[in-house]
């Protein structure tokens, strides 16, 4: 009888992308060309006495993406559009754009006469530069898609519930939690948050008159007292709505409330706001840099990624 030989191990695949990444943020794109098994290549940034920045980006490849956070838009924007023409110039021709926090979304109309449209604004710029784009819990409110902000072009939005929720299990808390959205427009995070997790959702209700000055209101129906409350949100920058629910929770006799966020943008001086309004703790996920950072959006970019080959 013949023997058989042992079968040689197949090799690992290589992700035919190639992954950039600027280097005021290497460890988002780094860590996604990790978990993806691809070349990483990092694109220099020299900023000028006068604010000015020259970008410069390593060899080209026949498709890459640019992966980076985007949350200091009025500078970072700007190295973007620089990159993406170099990378074209060395040769690119399909390039992504995998931003987690992508900006200037929020302004999907003009509200007041004169008023500029942003995310029509920025969407159509971004859409001349890439051919496909990766967002995370994007700020969308009227305009429901990306494949919309970006001109019909190929667009993922991505959230972080389970993500976020699964950090959230490992962490053994009370099986008795309930995850709270700030508003109406959290709804669909905060739902997908609580079912991953295996807690009890509701949502609140709020009343902006400024950005710093909004009214809650507690879901009806819903008990607080002496439970452990999550607040999920997409984004936390001024942390006036954050601080002002965590208070109506302790008012309501909640024992312990603490945030999960996709993208925090908050200071410092809004984090010691938050501890005296009674939030034990803050953890956020990594697409944008930041010291509440706790959960790893790699494995999620990755998978879209793959999606979109």
């Amino acid at each position: 009888m013949a023997t058989r030989l042992p079968r040689k191990p197949r090799p690992p695949r290589v992700f035919p992308k190639v992954i950039y990444g600027f280097e005021h943020d290497t460890w988002l794109a780094a860590d996604l060309a990790r978990e993806l098994n691809a070349e990483y290549r990092t694109i220099l940034v020299h900023t000028f006495p006068d604010g000015e920045s020259k970008v410069t980006v390593p060899k080209g490849a026949h498709s890459a993406a640019v992966c980076c956070s985007l949350d200091q838009p009025n500078r970072r924007l700007i190295e973007v559009f620089l990159a993406a023409s170099a990378l074209r110039d060395q040769g690119v021709r399909t390039l992504e754009l995998v931003a987690p926090y992508l900006p200037y979304m929020r302004q999907d109309k003009a509200f007041h006469p004169g008023e500029a449209v942003s995310q029509k604004v920025i969407g159509g710029l971004l859409s001349q530069t890439f051919d496909r784009f990766i967002a995370v819990d994007p700020h969308l409110h009227r305009v429901k898609t990306l494949r919309r902000v970006f001109n019909g072009k190929p667009a993922l939005a991505l959230t972080a519930a389970r993500a976020m929720a699964s950090h959230f299990r490992d962490r053994s808390p009370d099986s008795d939690a309930v995850a709270l959205g700030p508003d109406i427009e959290s709804t669909p995070l905060v739902r997908a948050f609580a079912k991953a997790a295996g807690i009890q959702w509701a949502v609140a209700s709020k009343k902006r008159r400024g950005d710093h000055d909004v009214d809650i209101s507690l879901p009806d129906g819903v008990v607080f007292d002496r439970r452990s409350v999550v607040i999920v949100d997409d984004i936390v920058s001024s942390g006036t709505t954050i601080k002002t629910l965590a208070r109506a929770l302790k008012s309501a006799g909640a024992r312990e409330v603490e945030v999960y966020v996709t993208h925090a943008v908050f200071d410092e001086k809004a984090s010691r706001a938050f501890k005296r309004a009674g939030i034990e703790r803050v953890f956020s996920c990594d697409g944008v840099h930041h010291a509440s950072n706790a959960v790893s959006l790699a494995p999620l970019l990755a998978e879209g990624l793959m999606k979109c080959l």
